[in-house]
């Protein structure tokens, strides 16, 4: 069976528990992420790289979702027309789905998510996206990242 998670807005409020979303800033300002980028237990060596991701269209269906227990990992859409983020908390080692969550991202929105949250992949919409990614490495994928399939299919919707 198939479960149906409707998109929200993306608010700083409504992802605090998950990371940060990062807002434009004002012209003349300047806005740190100094406090919220962190790599731990060996993940010492930061990675920036830049991927071009392929448009999907909605709904999109999830089954799996990935995480980062050493490090925070951000996103920077360098030319994005909007994407989708979903997001949830750990429950014994792997994503509680009764607190999943899915957020419409708006272009000029960056998401910094907290160390060891799980998400599920990439998801532009509209048209190809280009987007810087930050987060830190031990040198072993292995170590950086774990995957956890979903107990059901999730479609991911408009509302």
């Amino acid at each position: 069976m198939t479960r149906v998670l409707h998109l929200e807005p993306l608010t700083a409020e409504a992802f605090a528990p998950f990371g940060d979303v990062v807002e434009p800033p004002a012209a003349g300002e300047r806005l740190s992420l100094a406090g919220s980028l962190q790599g731990l237990d060996g993940a010492v060596q930061p990675r920036l790289s830049f991927n071009n991701a392929a448009p999907w269209s909605l709904p999109l269906t999830a089954t799996k979702m990935e995480r980062h227990n050493r490090t925070s990992q951000c996103f920077v859409p360098m030319d994005v027309s909007r994407w989708v983020v979903m997001v949830a908390p750990d429950k014994g080692g792997r994503p509680d789905p009764a607190k999943l969550r899915a957020f419409l991202v708006r272009g000029d929105q960056a998401v910094n998510y907290r160390l060891g949250t799980w998400h599920h992949p990439l998801r532009p919409l509209d048209q190809p996206g280009r987007f810087a990614v930050l987060m830190w490495t031990t040198g072993d994928r292995a170590n950086d990242e774990e995957w956890s399939d979903l107990p059901e299919e999730i479609a991911i919707e408009e509302p």
